[in-house]
């Protein structure tokens, strides 16, 4: 686990629409990316770039599949996050 890759995946956080973005990907499994529309409703550059955010912190996956766009949670980045979290509570 490294701090750098911590840092993205806080960073990519930080921001409440993609907080709820995570949230129901998580919730969805792997989700096309018009569904996110129902629950953050916003300008379809916006919803690009704050995806683009969370896919480079690497907590979430992409993969095109004909003309949709697929993402889910990155599990192994997940448990990275889950590991810092549990630190925090050790200490």
């Amino acid at each position: 686990m490294d701090n750098k890759s911590l840092v993205k995946m806080a960073k990519s956080l930080g921001d409440p629409n993609r907080l709820r973005l995570v949230q129901e990907i998580a919730r969805g499994h792997q989700m096309g990316c018009a569904d996110l529309f129902q629950f953050v409703p916003i300008s379809q550059p916006s919803m690009s770039q704050h995806l683009k955010v969370l896919v480079d912190s690497g907590l979430v996956e992409s993969h095109k599949e004909g003309g949709r766009l697929y993402l889910a949670i990155n599990p192994t980045k997940l448990q990275e996050w889950e590991s810092f979290i549990q630190l925090l509570k050790i200490s």
